[in-house]
This record gives C-alpha cells, sequence and structure tokens, in this order.
C-alpha cells in the first residue's frame, strides 16, 4: 500500500502487519468461517489481549521495534512490563500550530471526504449515512461538511488528543464486530459495523463537531477519559493492541484543508501525519 509521507515529501510503500494472515481470513472460504465465528465476535480480541498483557509478551516488543523503525525518544518511559504497555506508551507530543489551525489527534494516515448534502458519505466503494455511524447523536448541521479518517498502524502511537479547546456534549457507544480497517475489508462497510465510541464536542475555534473511536481487529478495548471540559492537546483516550481508526465529522465552511491533504485525498492516497500537526485552517466567517 503507498501512503504519501508528508515529513520526507514523497510517497512510500507502507509495511504491512499480518498482511497474509489478512489475506487468509478475507479471501478464504475457511479463513471467513473463521473470521465470523472467531475473530469478528472478540473472542480472539479478549484471548490475544491477556496475552498481550502479560509478562510473557515482553519478547515480541524488540523485534516489533526493529521491525518498524519505531523511535522511542518522545516516550514517557522506556522500560515496559507487557507488549500492551508498549503499545500504549505515552509519549511527549506537543503542537507548533496557532488556535485557528486545525491539528491532528493522533499519528496515522489521513484521507479527507466530503459529506453529501443528504448526509452520506462515501468511503472508499462503501456509501454510510452519517446515522449509522454516530447512533443517536444529531447529524442534521453537518451536510456538505467534510470527513476526517485517520487509520493508525500498529506501529503508532495509539493514544489521541483532544484538537481543540472545548466541552464534551454527548458519547454513545456501540457495540459491534471487529474487522480489519485496512481496505481488505472494504465490502463489510467496516466503520458502520465496528465496536465503536462517538462524540459531540462543542470546540472554540471550529464549532460543534463528532470524533469517532473505531475498534478492528484484534482490538477489544476502546478507553476514553471521564472528562467534560477539555483543552488542545489533552490526551482524550487510547486503543488497545492492533490497528484502529479515528473519524472526525466538521461542519460545512468551518475548516480549509490543507492543499497536499486535500489533493492527496482527491486521489484516494492517505498522508501520513503526526499528533499535533497542522492538516487544516479554520475559515474566517
Amino acid at each position: 500500500m503507498m501512503i504519501y509521507d508528508r515529513a520526507a515529501g514523497e510517497l512510500r510503500e507502507e509495511l504491512e502487519y499480518g498482511a497474509g494472515s489478512l489475506d487468509f481470513l478475507y479471501n478464504t472460504a475457511f479463513g471467513r468461517v473463521l473470521l465470523k465465528a472467531f475473530f469478528c465476535r472478540g473472542i480472539y480480541s479478549r484471548i490475544n489481549g491477556a496475552f498481550m498483557r502479560s509478562r510473557l509478551s515482553v519478547r515480541k516488543i524488540n523485534p516489533f521495534i526493529k521491525k518498524y523503525g519505531i523511535d522511542l525518544s518522545l516516550c514517557e518511559h522506556t522500560e515496559f512490563k507487557s507488549f500492551d504497555d508498549f503499545f500504549t506508551r505515552r509519549c511527549r507530543f506537543t503542537t507548533y500550530c496557532s488556535a485557528d489551525e486545525l491539528i491532528a489527534p493522533c499519528c496515522g494516515r489521513l484521507v479527507a471526504y466530503p459529506i453529501a448534502d443528504e448526509l452520506t458519505l462515501k468511503i472508499k466503494r462503501s456509501v454510510y449515512t452519517l446515522s449509522e455511524l454516530t447512533g443517536g447523536i444529531d447529524v442534521s448541521g453537518f451536510g456538505d461538511g467534510v470527513c476526517l479518517v485517520y487509520r493508525l498502524a500498529v506501529e503508532d502511537c495509539h493514544r489521541y488528543v483532544f484538537c481543540d479547546d472545548g466541552e464534551l456534549i454527548r458519547t454513545e457507544e456501540l457495540r459491534g464486530e471487529l474487522h480489519t480497517v485496512r481496505p481488505i475489508s472494504e465490502k463489510y462497510r467496516v466503520f458502520s459495523r465496528n465496536h465503536r465510541i462517538c462524540s459531540l464536542l462543542r470546540t472554540k475555534h471550529f464549532g460543534e463537531m463528532i470524533q469517532i473511536e473505531v475498534g478492528a481487529l484484534q482490538i477489544g478495548k476502546i478507553t476514553n477519559h471521564a472528562v467534560t471540559g477539555f483543552s488542545r492537546m489533552d490526551e482524550k483516550g487510547y486503543f488497545g493492541f492492533g490497528g484502529s481508526t479515528i473519524i472526525q465529522l466538521f461542519k460545512s465552511g468551518v475548516a480549509e484543508l490543507d492543499d497536499d491533504i486535500r489533493l492527496n485525498s482527491e486521489n484516494g492516497t492517505e498522508t501520513l501525519v503526526k499528533t499535533g500537526e497542522r492538516v487544516a485552517r479554520r475559515l474566517k466567517c
């Protein structure tokens, strides 16, 4: 899979974790049986999670770091008690953006999609309604807005932050299955079927927005902190082991995407971004 490395200014091929196993699960008859009976129901996630939280999993850390070239210089500590402790590591992220610049809430691969006036959203080859994604949260004001999809790979820091100052208005948890969020699972319409937590936020500079944390294959837990008010760069929560996704919905006329992200998105290419990095600018209303 090719992604645009923003820091290097070039396209590069992404090393995919477990690509062979995913191909077996999604593209063979027996694999799909296992997927439905064992993986998507969270059974594997619970078993794998228990192992990843155990001391036995420590031996997986160094080979994983070497394989994916993970930089630990920003970590708050580098002595890990388990693979899960390493995976959910805290990093010292900062931002140099001004208040009217929208920042990335996480490290990941970003692609933007327009929200249609009839409150539908075409992601890859699937069409979603906003109500499918968000449950009971009111989405009536988001027509003609923009949707930002951040895909977190296994090598990324899986903690995420608030992108602006504001307050939490409402949260809904939607229980579901656990499909991978990679393109191989597109036909399963994973963003409306996977376990997810939806938050309606009222922000200081970008108005009302919706943020959705989406769990994926191997992930049985999404942890959000119990807060009502928040500041930009405050930690919102974190994912357990695996790949995962954060979706953000903004209303029309609120923000203008950076040119590289807009052009890459139009071409269907994800842009690699870091927590606290600018991705858009507030429009002057």
